[in-house]
Formats: structure tokens, C-alpha cells, sequence
């Protein structure tokens, strides 16, 4: 209590409204001025910048360099550098860290110390619900040049992996089967049962992690690892059901679930906060894989068309389901990423219409103008805003791509420190020209639906000519797709 009290004062010395008002704009001015934008609508411009502000909600901050701290132990501790509190990493991991990556790669140092730290004094890399995404975190750091101790974290990274006492729930039975079972409740109860194991859900997040930690494990020459952890990667075709075309929970002994709906919103029952529809995606460090079990290119096109499409009538209380396009779910985070998995399909405009209605649609349309769908997960709804507003979006950060989509302003220049900046021009943009009809990169014609970060790494003017009509040749060959896991097996 003394320590709190003496930063206060130390804070707001001789107290004044007006002062300190003053004082907070300008700071928070040091970091929105970062990205600037022209055109779109005054209104969307609000809209930017609140989202913008609202995408640094976490992590908090406990303690900053040089103050007392209690650590995970109870211990009193002097800060050494900037601690935070742990990531929300089922949430932020999605999008709002890369975001952070760009605009603040100083902070992020911090906050990955901070999480070192922490699980170096509990053993134990932290997690957040049913996923084990801190390796998220840094892996995608580390591909955008940001320096930190990788060696030695991934030591914590591994163990969180494999160690079955550790934070990975199910882990054993993950290990041993390939996939988490549910348990069926007596009578099968609707609206469907709300407990369980979000056995589906849960083993789609693991195998997204395993490969993650499988690039990491081969960068720093753990080949062995790598191998082990990129095997468990294709565990989610484990819950993918070809007769129903599902993903799709398993009992123990390994037969599908049933009765099975896939517009039911199940909470933890085979899936996590979602319905078989929205759980269906969660496979972003393989898209062209799920292509492949959805049967091919056509078919998986038409099956996104149909998710989008889809009325949304389920028989129970749909929890955390809002902002809702056909099956879509734009207000919570199991499915944010799934408007730009047509960039994979060669159907990128059906993305770029995609992303605009959802700027428009799902933010700032209620009674008062300001609200948007759903939670915001402590930044992640507001990130996906900014970096959708932006032009460009990070499907999975782990990786150092970006998935392109429709950029909302006619100019936006995001300055990513030593004076490099990301300069993204939209000529001819308005509200009706929202497709892609060319770009160039640096000068040069570029027709890939995305761009990785080492094209921008040093700075970078991405050029959009828009129009009112898709222009079905841009982006849409198949070479012209993103990498995923499957091209090494192709």
C-alpha cells in the first residue's frame, strides 16, 4: 500500500485535472501519430484511431523498470526492465501481438522478458484457455528481427509441449492419439452441453502451436524436435470428419460424436465458443491442407460461400456469438481470420468484399455509433479493425506473412521506427471501388494476395489501384497463393 500511495504522488504531483488530462493526450499522441491516414470518412477515421488506441489494452503493465514488484513466487522484486502481466494469449496471440511487433518492438522485448521470467520462476511457459500460443509470440518476433534470447526460452516453449503435468491439458492423451476426445453427457442434453474437454477445438489450437514450435525447433538446429512437433501439426485432420465435411468431435474410442449439428454454438463440448462451423477454419498454418480434405479448390471455395452465406438458426443459446455474417462469428476470435482464406482459393476479391463489410457492418453501426460486435478480448476485435483498415492482416502471427484484403483509406503510413516506414496507397478508392485491381511493390507489379514481412523490413510503398468490379486475374493463380504447411509434402 505505501508503494502504491508514493507512486501516486510520485505520478500527479500537486494534482490538477487539466494538467494531467493534457499529459495523457500527448503521450498516447506519441504512439497513434505513428500511423497516419487519409481519406475515408470521418467516421472511419474515428473509428481507426479508437481501435487503434483500444489495441493496446494489453498487456498491462506492473511494474516499470526500477519499481518493486511481487513475482509468480510472492517474492519482492526490483524491476529490472518494464514488467507486464501475462499475455492473453488465446485472444491477443491471434492478431494484436503482431501489430505490437510493428508499431512497438521495444515493448515487445519487455513483454517477452516479462513472460520469460515468469516461467522461469513457475516452470511453466503461461497459456490462455485452450491454446498454448506464446510461442506465437516469439517465433513471430523473431522473423521480424526483433533481438531476444530464443534459445532460451524455447527450452520452456518445449516443455509446455511435452511435459503432460505441465499447462497443456490432455496432453498425454493428445500425444499418445493424435486428437483430445470429449465425453458424451448422459442424455445429450439441448442446447448442447456446455462442459467437456473442447476436445475438437483444443487439438486444432495444439496442432497450430506444434507448428509453430516445429519452425522454431529447426531454426535453432533441434531437428529431432522439429520433426516430432511438425508430425503433430497434421493432427487436426484427426477431428476432421470427411462424411459430414466437419470438424468434428471424438469419444475415447475414437468414433465421431453424435448427435452432431454443426450450427449448434457448443462452449467447451468438442468445440471452444463456437459451433462446428466456425471451429471448421482453425487451421491457419494449413490452409492448403484443409483445402486438400475439403476436396480441393472448388469445393472449399463453395464451403466458405456457404459459411457466409448460411442463415444462423441454431437450437441453443449461442454464448459470445454476435456480429454475425451467415455462420461467420466476427465478435469473438475463433474464426476473425476466415475472410481471408479466399486469398488461398483463388477468389481473393470475395475477401476484399468480405473485409469492407466487416469494416462497415460490425463497427460503429449501433444506435450511438461507436460500439462494435461482440467482446474485444482486451485488443483483439480492435486490432483486427486497424490492421483490416490498413490493408493487410496476419493470419497466423507465428508466420511472416501478411494476407492482403481491401485498404479503407486512400493513404496510410505507418512508421515502423529508425525511420522506416510502410507506405500503403489506394488510388481510386471510395466506398463502391473496394477491389483490388492492381499494386505494385516498390515500383514493381505485384499480383500476390500477400507479402511477407522481409518485404517491408526496410521500409516499403505498397500502391492499390481500385475499382468497383473484381478483377478476377489479380492474385488468383495458384502459385499465387500463400505457403502452408502442405507445400513441403506436395
Amino acid at each position: 500500500y505505501e508503494q502504491a500511495a508514493q507512486r501516486l504522488r510520485d505520478e500527479l504531483p500537486g494534482w490538477d485535472f487539466a494538467r494531467v488530462h493534457q499529459q495523457a493526450r500527448a503521450e498516447w499522441s506519441r504512439l497513434l501519430d505513428r500511423v497516419q491516414v487519409t481519406g475515408g470518412t470521418e467516421k472511419q477515421r474515428m473509428l481507426f484511431y479508437s481501435t487503434l488506441f483500444q489495441s493496446f489494452a494489453s498487456p498491462r503493465l506492473i511494474a516499470a523498470r526500477g519499481e518493486k514488484f511481487t513475482d509468480m513466487t510472492g517474492k519482492v522484486r526490483t524491476a529490472t526492465h518494464d514488467r507486464y502481466g501475462p499475455v492473453p494469449f488465446w485472444d491477443t496471440g491471434r492478431n494484436q501481438i503482431v501489430l505490437l511487433e510493428l508499431m512497438e518492438p521495444d515493448v515487445v522485448r519487455d513483454i517477452m522478458q516479462s513472460e520469460y521470467e515468469m516461467a522461469q520462476e513457475k516452470g511453466y511457459m503461461n497459456t490462455s484457455f485452450h491454446g498454448d500460443n506464446a510461442v506465437f509470440l516469439y517465433l513471430g518476433a523473431w522473423k521480424r528481427g526483433i533481438p531476444f534470447d530464443y534459445a532460451g526460452v524455447y527450452a520452456y516453449l518445449r516443455k509446455n509441449a511435452t511435459d503432460p503435468k505441465g499447462p497443456r491439458d490432455y496432453l498425454a492423451e493428445y500425444d499418445r492419439n493424435g486428437w483430445i476426445a470429449d465425453i458424451v453427457p448422459d442424455g445429450n442434453p439441448s442446447p448442447p452441453y456446455a462442459g467437456g474437454k473442447a476436445g475438437a477445438a483444443t487439438t486444432m489450437e495444439y496442432a497450430w502451436d506444434d507448428h509453430a514450435l516445429a519452425d522454431y525447433a529447426r531454426r535453432l538446429g533441434r531437428t529431432e524436435d522439429a520433426d516430432r512437433f511438425l508430425k503433430r501439426a497434421g493432427n487436426y485432420a484427426h477431428v476432421f470428419d470427411g462424411s459430414t465435411g466437419f470438424i468434428r468431435g471424438r469419444t475415447a474410442d475414437g468414433k465421431w460424436i453424435a448427435p452432431f449439428d454443426p450450427q449448434e454454438p457448443y462452449y467447451n463440448f468438442m468445440m471452444k465458443e463456437a459451433s462446428g462451423w466456425s471451429t471448421l477454419w482453425l487451421a491457419p498454418h494449413d490452409v492448403k491442407g484443409l483445402m486438400t480434405l475439403l476436396g480441393g479448390r472448388d469445393a472449399f471455395n463453395a464451403k466458405l460461400d456457404r459459411f457466409f452465406s448460411t442463415p444462423y438458426t441454431p437450437k441453443g443459446i449461442c454464448r459470445d456469438c454476435t456480429g454475425l455474417i451467415g455462420q461467420y462469428v466476427h465478435g469473438n476470435q475463433p474464426d476473425q481470420q476466415v475472410p481471408y482464406y479466399y486469398d488461398w482459393s483463388g477468389q481473393p476479391w470475395k475477401t476484399q468484399a468480405l473485409v469492407r463489410r466487416i469494416l462497415e457492418d460490425m463497427y460503429g453501426s449501433d444506435a450511438a455509433g461507436y460500439g462494435y460486435a461482440g467482446m474485444d478480448d482486451q485488443g483483439a476485435t480492435s486490432s483486427w479493425y486497424v490492421m483490416s483498415a490498413m490493408g493487410f492482416y496476419p493470419v497466423d502471427p507465428s508466420s511472416d506473412v501478411y494476407m492482403i484484403g481491401s485498404p479503407l483509406f486512400d493513404h496510410v503510413k505507418l512508421d515502423m521506427g529508425g525511420g522506416k516506414a510502410l507506405d500503403i496507397r489506394a488510388k481510386n478508392n471510395s466506398p463502391a471501388n473496394v477491389y483490388i485491381q492492381s499494386a505494385t511493390l516498390n515500383g514493381k507489379p505485384w499480383n500476390k494476395p500477400w507479402f511477407r514481412h522481409a518485404d517491408i523490413r526496410n521500409g516499403a510503398e505498397l500502391v492499390f489501384t481500385m475499382g468497383s468490379k473484381p478483377n478476377v486475374k489479380w492474385g488468383s493463380g495458384p502459385n499465387a497463393a500463400a505457403p502452408s504447411m502442405s507445400d513441403a509434402k506436395r
